[in-house]
Order: structure tokens, then C-alpha cells, then sequence
């Protein structure tokens, strides 16, 4: 049986030839254009979802770079910073140690002591450096200047939080160190449900006032603020407003945590000022979140009530034995009874040693003075112990304290508080030195993980290129191969279609 195949049929099934060689040839040209053998899902979509993750992938790692470039000059300025300071207390030394020789007498102590006020003064310089117009010895609080002169020495307004930047998946770096860890002293006492709201933000308090909370449900209360109200009582007036949200002391005991429990969510949880006041901004919970509020550092104040175990943080101190010197009198005290910073004060003044203690007037330390307008009292730390720089008396980290001790024992002709200082210049010279090897250590890890990214990025764009690049020179014999065959086809066509007058006949 003979089938006959019609016109139609041919033309077809050549116009389908004809459109699919063409269909080839037009990818193989983009191909060579483009330099890309994906450039739709539909191309490879096994491969698209790959080229789609590298592409993620690399995102990030250059996210981390820039974070990166963009802030390691604040750690470069630091070590700067510390070097200065380091150069500082090496030429106070100097000083010292000169004037206890023989030659020294009562006017050259006081060109000396003339000299350790240009070395403080260069010490404040480099406490307080800016980069990008921000402090970096400020812990987080970049705006606010860490260190100022006040009349019992150094006062530190920044907090003890380090500032921290993403440096890769799960992995931050620090590229700050705060004052209080490097310079000064803050005692840094944990928030409790006792503390007065009258002690809060370095002892400006709160600003009595009324704010307004509206939970993720859409229920609203007010709650009114008083300058008599403690956490506790606070936390009280939350918790007691018709809704869902939970106040208290957030996982780090510096701040507020507000905690929205509802079932049905219709916007963010909200808390707002009422009449244009600023006891929410002041509290650290002004604002709007999907979520929870956590408050920002309330930075309470060190009082004589303060436990011990609440300070730094709450991670609290070990108290030993503290060494001082005054005048003739010198000798230990040990404080491992005190449970309190008031049981530590008493037992200093209750002491021998014509001294009174004190909390300093920023409210973050403590100092020691002497009762004789003629001798300086210096207090040491006691063998390895760090009792005396943990509670911000003397040595170590307490460097602006170190130095005003050393200035007052210079002006005072007192040569023993003088030969007293040399073992607190020694050990803030080692405290800045082990200070600047953590920052030698933070620059050398971003830069190591600055490389990683990059070689990473590397390694990803091949691995990206070998997925969606074209082969040129593959695509370049493909066009050739393509053209020959529609030109072939094109030719075969035109015999196989010719039209006769039969093909009009039924």
C-alpha cells in the first residue's frame, strides 16, 4: 500500500527543521555574545539554582569584606592610640625614677610634676580619639567623649560594651576596646530589681513621665513614671496593663526587656512618649519592633548599697588585699569580708592609714585620698592580685589614675608616694602593652579572614563560571555547524517542495 504524504504534511515538517536549526543557531550566537550558556531558568535549571547559590554565596563574602575595609581603621587607631599612651607612662617613669635620685629636690619635682600635666593632657588626647566623628574608646556609645578632667581625676561616660562587626557566618570581631577596659575603671554594676530610677544613665535618672505601650494585638495602656519608682515597681506597672506584653530585666542585666506574648498579631509593638516627653527614650525603650524590645544599657550608678556581686556586669569581683601608702604609713587591707561597696569603703577609712575612701564623682569607682595635705596616699595591688585596679584605686588599667597620683606626689615633694607609684606605672606600662596585643590580635584576624573571603570569592567565580560560562570556541564551531545545516536544509527544502501540476489534482 502506497501512502501518500501531502503538502502540508511536508512543509511541515521542514519549517519545523528549519525553526529548530534556527532556534540552535540564534543560542550558540548568544552564547558567543553573552559569554553565558544560562541566561534564562529554562536553560538549565539545575544549573541556574547553582549559579543562584554562588552568586548568594559571594554576596555575602563581599558584604564581609567591606565590613571589613570599612572598619579596620578603627583597631589601627587604637594600637595608634595605645602606642601614644604607652610613650606617655614610659616618659612619667622616667620622670619618676629622676626624681628620686639624689639631685632631686622640691623645684625640680614641681618642673617635673609641670611636665606630667602636658603627659595627661596627651593622654586625654589619645583616650578620646574620633575616627569617621566618632569616639573609639566609647565602648558602643561612639558620641558621647569617654574621658573628661573632673576634680577627683578622670571621669569615664562611656559604657563597657565592645563594638562589634559580622565578619563572617556566625562570626564577629571586635574592633574596639572600651575605656573602662583600657584607661579607667567602671565598676559597672548590673541592673537589679532594687535599683532606683534616680540611679539610672550615670545618675541623671529619668525623667518622670508617662509612656505608652501597645502590644502586637493592638491593646494599648499607659503607664506613669515617677522619680520614687524603682525597676521593681516599674516592671509592676507594666506587667499590671490590660494586654500581652511582660516587662523585665533583659538575659544581661543591663537593661529593660519587654516580651509581647500575643496569639493574633495586627501591627509591632509600640511604645511611644505621651505629651512629647522622653521617659521612654531615657528607659532605652522607645520604638517600634515585630518582635520584643530589648532596652538599650540603663548604665546605673556605683552606690554604698551596691553588692559586690553585682558589679561588672554581674559577673562580679574577688576582693583580697589592697597595699597603701601614705607617708610614713604603709601596709595591707584586706576587703575578702565586704559584701557591699560601703563594707569596702568602711573598712579603708576604718584603717590606720589617714585615708578616706570614696565613691568618685562620676559614681563608677572608687578612690582613695590621703587626710594629710602633705602626703599623697597611693594604693598598689598586693603580689598578683588585682584587687586595687579591679576597684579602680590604682594601677593596671587605671592609668589616668596612675598618672594624677604621680603629678600630686610631684607637686608634693612626697618622695615616698613618688617611689609608691613606680609599681603602678609599671603595671598600667604592662596593662596598655597586653592591650595592644589584643588589638595586634583583632587586626591580624580580620585581615586573616579579610584574605579568606577573598580566596573564596575566587574560588566561588570559577566555580560560578564553570556553571554558567559558555565555551566559546565550542559555540564558535556550533555556529559553523549550524549555518551549514540551515543552509543545507534551506537547499534540500526548496528540491522537495517544488510544486508541479499534479500536485493541483485530486
Amino acid at each position: 500500500m502506497v501512502t501518500r504524504v501531502t503538502s502540508q504534511a511536508q512543509q511541515a515538517n521542514s519549517l519545523q527543521n528549519i525553526f529548530r536549526i534556527t532556534e540552535n543557531l540564534f543560542k550558540a550566537q548568544q552564547e558567543i555574545a553573552s559569554g553565558k550558556r544560562i541566561t534564562r531558568p529554562s536553560d538549565d535549571p539545575a544549573g541556574i539554582r547553582d549559579a543562584l547559590l554562588l552568586k548568594t554565596s559571594i554576596s555575602r563574602s563581599d558584604q564581609f569584606v567591606r565590613n571589613i575595609d570599612s572598619n579596620r581603621i578603627y583597631i589601627q587607631a587604637s594600637d595608634s592610640a595605645l602606642e601614644s599612651v604607652d610613650i606617655n607612662l614610659i616618659r612619667a617613669k622616667e620622670l619618676a625614677v629622676s626624681e628620686l635620685g639624689g639631685l632631686a629636690t622640691g623645684e625640680t619635682r614641681g618642673f617635673a610634676a609641670n611636665e606630667l600635666d602636658q603627659i595627661i593632657s596627651q593622654t586625654f588626647e589619645s583616650a578620646n580619639i574620633k575616627v569617621k566623628n566618632q569616639f573609639i574608646f566609647s565602648g558602643t556609645e561612639f558620641r558621647t567623649q569617654p574621658f573628661e578632667q573632673g576634680a577627683s581625676g578622670a571621669v569615664y561616660f562611656g559604657n563597657s560594651e565592645r563594638f562589634e562587626i559580622a565578619v563572617g557566618s556566625n562570626n564577629n570581631a571586635d574592633f574596639t576596646l572600651p575605656g573602662s577596659d583600657v584607661l579607667g575603671n567602671d565598676l559597672n554594676p548590673q541592673l537589679t530589681n532594687s535599683t532606683q530610677l534616680s540611679s539610672l544613665n550615670g545618675g541623671s535618672g529619668i525623667t518622670p513621665g508617662s509612656i505608652n505601650i501597645t502590644d502586637r494585638a493592638g491593646n494599648s495602656g499607659t503607664v506613669n513614671v515617677t522619680s520614687a519608682d524603682t525597676i521593681a515597681s516599674l516592671i509592676s506597672k507594666i506587667n499590671a496593663l490590660a494586654g500581652n506584653v511582660t516587662a523585665s530585666i533583659n538575659s544581661n542585666g543591663s537593661g529593660l526587656q519587654l516580651t509581647d506574648g500575643s496569639s493574633v498579631v495586627s501591627q509591632a509593638l509600640t511604645v511611644t512618649e505621651v505629651s512629647g516627653g522622653s521617659t521612654a527614650i531615657e528607659l532605652g525603650i522607645l520604638g517600634r519592633r515585630d518582635g520584643n524590645i530589648s532596652g538599650s544599657d540603663l548604665n546605673p550608678v556605683v552606690t554604698s548599697s551596691t553588692l559586690i556581686s553585682d558589679l561588672k556586669g554581674g559577673d562580679g569581683l574577688t576582693l583580697n588585699q589592697i597595699g597603701i601608702v601614705n607617708g610614713a604609713a604603709s601596709g595591707t587591707i584586706t576587703l575578702s569580708s565586704a559584701t557591699t561597696i560601703g563594707d569596702v569603703i568602711s573598712l579603708i577609712n576604718n584603717s590606720s592609714f589617714n585615708v578616706t575612701a570614696s565613691i568618685n564623682s562620676s559614681n563608677n569607682s572608687l578612690l582613695v585620698n590621703s587626710n594629710s595635705s602633705a602626703t599623697v596616699a597611693i594604693v598598689n595591688n598586693v603580689g598578683t592580685d588585682e584587687t586595687a585596679e579591679n576597684l579602680g584605686l590604682g594601677g593596671g588599667k587605671n592609668v589616668f589614675t596612675t598618672l594624677f597620683k604621680l603629678r600630686d606626689a610631684l607637686k608634693n615633694n612626697d618622695s615616698l608616694a613618688i617611689l609608691a607609684s613606680l609599681e603602678n606605672l609599671d603595671s598600667s606600662l604592662a596593662s596598655i602593652n597586653n592591650n595592644r596585643a589584643i588589638v595586634g590580635a583583632s587586626l591580624s584576624r580580620v585581615n586573616t579572614t579579610s584574605s579568606i573571603h577573598d580566596q573564596d570569592i575566587v574560588n566561588k567565580l570559577q566555580q560560578l563560571s564553570n556553571v554558567e560560562d559558555a565555551d566559546t570556541v565550542k559555540s564558535i564551531a556550533d555556529v559553523a555547524n549550524l549555518q551549514f545545516a540551515l543552509q543545507a536544509t534551506l537547499a534540500a527544502t526548496a528540491q522537495v517542495l517544488q510544486p508541479t501540476l499534479l500536485d493541483f489534482l485530486r
